[in-house]
This record gives structure tokens, C-alpha cells and sequence, in this order.
């Protein structure tokens, strides 16, 4: 029987300094080399995550944004994308910005370079995800007055920054919506904000999940997380289990759980796995 092998990053694969520790990249090599069959599935955009990716030898596509897009790291080429449309971009926009909230949009433009497009820093974890990323040489963020023209670029997803309290009413409005998908949770490293991402109701880790899946032709799948936009790959799974840091929530719908993000867990759980 195949099994594939499915891990989130932040939290769950990436240690505390947000890298994949060189213990957990060795453990992942050898078994990858084995025919082992792994990937990983984030909300981490490619420019993001593909750095921290680097030193792995994934031969399956990642699913970068929670399924916004499936991406073939051999070939270079998106497999699949899921973009918001002009419409629902412009509602979700107007949503925000009638709560006070400052919204980021993702897109590609006509020649497929990827941009973020905020109007300013309002709190702590606005500013460490912006600061952050720019600092690292994240040329996509664009500070602007207003927002492109959404027939000329193609919106990945649309998200804020804030308390849980005031992106609530946003996050009410959207949730039962079929067109779309609510990503909604925790800031794990700004403790007391939150992340509200609304995208194509397909841009979920299970639709990504059940795509890899069938992509590698594998009859079994198992998948490791720790927050809350794990929970619908985690419906897609065989068996799923959480580290020991993740969210509650993530831990009772978990078939187990293992060793934390920081113990190089998915790694661990792996190598005791392949050897018996």
C-alpha cells in the first residue's frame, strides 16, 4: 500500500526559529531517497516558504496558501491555482473596510509576479509580518492609496490583521458563504491577534490534500498540523496527528499526537515509522 505523507509548516514542521532544523532535514532526505512519499501543504505563499523549502529534495508538488496553488517544484509550474473573483474581491474588500480593518490583497499581475497590496500598519502583527518579510527581500508587499484593477490582475486571496473581536463580524458574514473559504485563526507568533484569509471556496488544505493524493496515486494518506486551517486536510486523512504544541482543537481531532514542532516531531514520527 502507498501512503502519501502530508505536513503543514509553520508550527509543525518549522521549529521555533521558523526553519526546518538540519536534523529534520536529514531524517526527511534519507527517507524521501527511500521512495518515501512526502510534501507539505501551507498558507505560506512560494516566495515564502520555497526559501525555507530549500534544502529538502521534494519530488511531490506543495500546496502553498492553503490551495490557492499546487506547485511542481521539478518543473518550476503552478499545476493548479484557485483565484477569488472580481466580484467577491471587491465585497470582502468593502467587508473590511467597513470593520476599520486594514486588508492585504494578494495577486499576480499579467506577467504572473505576485504582489501584496496593504494601505498601512495598523498593530504589532501587521507589523511583524510586513517587517519581516521585507527585511528577508519579500519584494511582492506595496504600500498604496488604493486598490489595482481586479481585471488585470488575478486576486489570490484577501486577508487582515487584528483582534479576534474586531475581524469577528467579517469572518460571520463570509463563513456559510459556498464561493468562498474562511481561514480564521490564531497568529502563533504575535500572541492575542488573529488572521482572517477569505479565498476560493477550492483554496483549502483538504481539496489540496485529496488533489495530492490522487497526484501521486497513493492509496492512503496521513497529514501532521497544528492550527486551525489544518482541521479540513485533517477530514481528508486517513490518520492525522498533531504535535504537542498545536491548537486543542487540532489535538482532539487528531488520531495522536507526537513530538513538538521544536523536538523535530514529523521528522521523528517518520524515521520510527520507516523503520519498523
Amino acid at each position: 500500500m502507498s501512503v502519501l505523507y502530508i505536513s503543514d509548516l509553520d508550527g509543525t514542521l518549522l521549529n521555533d526559529e521558523q526553519q526546518v532544523s538540519p536534523e529534520s532535514v536529514k531524517i526527511l532526505n534519507a527517507l524521501i531517497g527511500r521512495g518515501l512519499l512526502f510534501t507539505v501543504a501551507t498558507a505560506r505563499s512560494a516566495e515564502s516558504a520555497s526559501w525555507l523549502l530549500r534544502d529538502l529534495t521534494l519530488r511531490l508538488p506543495v500546496a502553498y496558501m492553503n490551495g490557492v496553488f499546487i506547485h511542481d517544484p521539478v518543473t518550476k509550474r503552478n499545476i493548479r491555482s484557485n483565484f477569488l473573483s472580481g466580484a467577491l474581491t471587491a465585497e470582502v474588500l468593502a467587508a473590511y473596510e467597513r470593520s476599520d480593518l486594514l486588508p492585504l490583497l494578494y495577486t499576480l499581475d499579467r506577467y504572473d509576479v505576485p504582489h501584496v497590496y496593504y494601505k498601512g500598519i495598523r498593530n504589532e502583527s501587521e507589523e511583524n509580518y510586513i517587517t519581516n518579510r521585507t527585511k528577508l527581500g519579500d519584494s511582492r508587499f506595496r504600500m498604496v492609496d488604493g486598490f489595482p484593477d481586479f481585471t488585470v490582475e488575478s486576486v489570490m486571496t484577501v486577508n487582515a490583521i487584528d483582534t479576534q473581536e474586531r475581524l469577528q463580524p467579517v469572518y460571520e458574514a463570509f463563513r456559510c458563504r459556498s464561493e468562498v473559504i474562511c481561514h480564521f485563526g490564531p497568529d502563533i507568533y504575535t500572541p492575542g491577534y488573529y488572521w482572517l484569509e477569505i479565498a476560493n471556496s477550492q483554496a483549502n488544505k483538504r481539496e489540496a490534500a485529496l488533489f495530492l493524493k490522487q497526484y501521486a496515486k497513493a492509496d492512503k494518506l496521513i497529514c501532521f498540523g497544528d492550527s486551525l486551517n489544518d482541521l479540513p486536510m485533517f477530514e481528508a486523512a486517513d490518520e492525522k496527528y498533531a504535535v504537542s504544541n498545536a491548537h486543542e482543537r487540532v489535538i482532539q481531532a487528531a488520531t495522536g499526537t507526537i513530538l513538538t514542532n521544536a523536538e523535530h516531531g514529523v521528522a521523528h514520527y517518520l524515521a520510527a515509522l520507516r523503520s519498523i
